[in-house]
């Protein structure tokens, strides 16, 4: 899981099956859409909220913890961990997890490849 530091709590933000189930429901998206959605890296401003969303969604269902929020309070978490237009942001690190997440095996392909 990743965690996301805020003032005053830290949230478990978890990538994996539920968390794409959930983001196709938030999105309205097919399995294969979400895929090429996020395939691309170039995420629009609802796609960020829906992904932080889900993620967050999916910590709480694993920690047993109460989902007691919605879209408006994922974006003030996000404003709250920098924001989107800075390239060090905890948001932008979750992406690279999220991304990591859903590509487990291609960094040691890619790193068996360089070594023949």
């Amino acid at each position: 899981m990743f965690k996301l530091v805020l003032k005053d709590r830290t949230l478990d933000l978890k990538w994996g099956t539920w968390a794409m189930k959930r983001f196709c429901e938030l999105e309205g998206k097919s399995l294969m859409e979400m895929i090429n959605v996020l395939s691309t890296g170039e995420f629009d401003l609802k796609t960020i909220v829906s992904i932080v969303q889900a993620a967050a969604e999916c910590g709480c269902k694993t920690t047993k913890q109460p989902i007691d929020f919605g879209e408006f309070e994922v974006c003030e978490w996000i404003d709250e961990a920098g924001g989107l237009s800075a390239k060090d942001t905890q948001i932008v690190a979750f992406i690279g997890y999220m991304q990591k997440a859903m590509t487990p095996d291609l960094k040691q392909e890619v790193s068996e490849e360089k070594k023949s």
